[in-house]
């Protein structure tokens, strides 16, 4: 007898934890009262897929055949979408959607529907991200193309790449205290809520203090999703 079900294919490792909060979130957001009702994952864990921030500034190895590789073995497992839990890496994602011949759940795009949704009267978005992310306009041609005001502020990035490195590291908890001063700069530059445009700046969520709206990207990926297979 058949099966019939949606799964879902995460290229995964970028970071490993990353990924992990993903798989967590995804977890903790389904309606589920029985292991049946859980989503069916593949997730190819691949951490030696190249730093994709180095690449895009011109340092490193191209990242976007080793995602493609991961791409197309989910795909050879039979999946019915494919995710990816890194927002430098969505750089690539035209590239990934052109190779694969299943539905791409884009972290930007999760993002960007729930900013419609939960914040519909702001305009002014503050994006904390990696400088990949940035150079290679990740969110800003989306979120301009909305309409929205984005705020990046430049002066901070190297800090902000620190601070990234270093929970990659395994360096959580002792990141919180700067982190919680950048959002105080970008509160003061009028930004209404913040993206955390970087899979591992959500780690570091659960030990800060503000009252700048944060948007966790790795969540809104994990409700799309769940949105996708449940129809949630």
């Amino acid at each position: 007898m058949e099966i019939k079900e949606k799964i879902v294919g995460v290229i995964g490792g970028m970071g490993p934890e990353a990924t992990l909060d993903l798989f967590y979130k995804i977890i903790k957001n389904t309606k589920a009262e029985r292991d049946q009702d859980h989503i069916h994952l593949i997730i190819d864990n691949y951490p030696q897929i190249p730093d994709r921030t180095s690449f895009l500034m011109g340092k490193g190895e191209n990242p976007l055949p080793y995602i493609l590789k991961s791409a197309k073995k989910l795909e050879n497992f039979g999946v019915s979408a494919i995710c990816m839990p890194c927002n430098t890496a969505h750089y690539f994602e035209e590239d990934i959607k052109n190779e694969i011949k299943v539905p791409f759940i884009s972290i930007v795009q999760s993002v960007l529907e729930e900013i419609k949704e939960n914040y519909k009267e702001i305009k002014n978005i503050g994006l904390i991200a990696t400088k990949g992310t940035i150079i290679g306009k990740v969110y800003e041609n989306p979120l301009k193309k909305e309409g929205y005001n984005l705020i990046i502020l430049e002066n901070l990035i190297d800090e902000i790449m620190e601070i990234i490195y270093s929970i990659k590291g395994g360096k959580i908890k002792e990141n919180s205290k700067k982190f919680e001063k950048i959002l105080k700069e970008y509160k003061k530059v009028n930004s209404e809520i913040v993206i955390a445009g970087c899979t591992e700046i959500p780690l570091i969520l659960p030990y800060i203090e503000t009252d700048l709206p944060i948007i966790d990207s790795t969540l809104s990926l994990a409700k799309k999703v769940i949105k996708f297979v449940k129809g949630q």
